[in-house]
């Protein structure tokens, strides 16, 4: 049982950090980057989320993370207990498992579609039209973004921390 502990906490930590990576490494850089670009970010950015797949990646750790994250918690909590997860140590985790799960909904309900929509327009021919289309629905999932860095900053702090709390 040992090693499937160490594979999934591997797992997890691996996924956990590629997926808060690649969301900070988007949010600050590449999103702003291809923005002030213009037309020619919008294609940058299509060829990255079409071709290179960033958001299937970026979903991958994701969902990489949250199986190992909840295998693991329900081995530490021994099945849900309550005992455990009233804790100050259950509830940290509690709440980092939580954030990060809002944080998975949220990219997969509206930030992926988003960007799978912003490089659909970025893909077509430069318009005016195409231009102002994207950066409308850019200004709209920008705040998206936002919260998701401010959830997955919250839940890699929490489960960082949680071990240690009294």
């Amino acid at each position: 049982m040992t090693w499937v502990l160490v594979a999934a906490r591997l797992l997890h930590i691996v996924g956990g950090i590629s997926w808060v990576g690649s969301v900070l490494t988007s949010v600050f850089f590449i999103e702003p980057t291809a923005t002030a670009l213009g037309a020619p970010g919008s294609r940058f950015l299509a060829h990255l989320v079409t071709r290179r797949r960033l958001t299937n990646a970026m979903a991958g750790a994701a969902t990489t993370a949250i199986a190992a994250g909840a295998f693991l918690f329900w081995i530490d909590s021994s099945g849900l207990q309550l005992t455990w997860i009233t804790t100050h140590t259950g509830l940290a985790f509690t709440a980092g498992a939580l954030a990060a799960l809002s944080a998975y909904v949220l990219a997969g309900v509206i930030l992926k579609p988003g960007f799978e929509r912003l490089a659909a327009i970025g893909e077509g021919s430069a318009t005016d039209d195409g231009d102002q289309r994207a950066r409308e629905l850019e200004a709209r999932l920008r705040p998206v973004s936002l919260i998701e860095v401010v959830l997955l900053l919250f839940a890699a702090a929490a489960m960082a921390t949680a071990r240690y709390l009294p």
